[in-house]
């Protein structure tokens, strides 16, 4: 953490913006293989110029500004905790979030642990779970920050091929409500949770729900930031890229980030 870079005095939320290098890959991957890379031939990647003027025109982006450059998504939940534990980085901030996955929690079992273990702890011991399939990874990051009461809200944008892949777990209503409006994190007990999973037919016993997030999502070309970015977050995710994602990366990082 380099301690002469600031937060930025803001009377608003400070603003994140984090992009997945895997946004700009099409078609994305949906539970790849994580040995390998992506072959090159069957996932093409948005020609440079392009990604360059989405994250210009679409975000705002015309200059370098300070931010994290992580390799796997899991990873930035540990970059914003050092930021936020230096000062620089002020809880709650809004995230938006430039992926082709939601990483909400499908496809993985994080969110048992977060809806019944770990949001039954005091929001400020929060902040150090455990990692893995059963906790914190790259496809469930934003629960756990949201668990820690960091995010005030959230807006996913994704392009061809992404959007649609919110677990209903972790979102208002247990996702019954579409479009979905909030993030909400509902504590309950493990049998509680077993009733909402296996659909039991009487509701859940809900201990408490966190405070909801208000929540979006829309394809890039309806996206339009409209306040500036305070903070840039790139991810290399190489099990969702292909090699020839690679210079992109380092155009994005080298033209745009100020690591921190």
């Amino acid at each position: 953490m380099n301690p002469a870079v600031e937060a930025p005095t803001t009377q608003r939320p400070q603003r994140v913006l984090d992009i997945d290098l895997d946004f700009f890959v099409v078609p994305p991957a949906h539970g790849p293989d994580y040995r390998t890379r992506l072959s090159s031939d069957d996932h093409a990647v948005w020609p440079t110029e392009e990604a360059l003027a989405f994250l210009s025109n679409r975000c705002g982006l015309r200059q370098r500004m300070p931010g994290f450059v992580t390799e796997n998504h899991g990873e930035l939940f540990l970059r914003w905790r050092e930021a936020i534990e230096a000062g620089m980085l002020v809880p709650p901030f809004h995230v938006t979030h430039v992926d082709a996955h939601a990483d909400l929690g499908l496809g993985d079992a994080g969110y048992t642990y977060v809806l019944s273990e770990l949001l039954f702890e005091n929001p400020e011991d929060r902040t150090q779970p455990r990692f893995g399939f059963s906790g914190l990874n790259d496809g469930n990051h934003l629960i756990f920050a949201i668990a820690c009461r960091w995010i005030t809200d959230l807006v996913y944008v994704y392009g061809e091929g992404g959007g649609g892949d919110e677990l209903a777990y972790v979102m208002e209503d247990f996702g019954a409500t579409r479009p979905h409006r909030n993030v909400q994190l509902a504590a309950m007990r493990r049998p509680e949770l077993e009733k909402l999973i296996h659909r039991s037919g009487s509701p859940p016993d809900v201990s408490h729900l966190e405070p909801p997030v208000p929540y979006a999502s829309t394809r890039w070309e309806q996206f339009q930031a409209d306040v500036p970015y305070d903070f840039i977050c790139l991810t290399h995710s190489p099990p969702f890229t292909p090699e020839s994602a690679d210079p992109l990366f380092a155009v994005i990082r080298d033209q745009l980030i100020e690591p921190i």
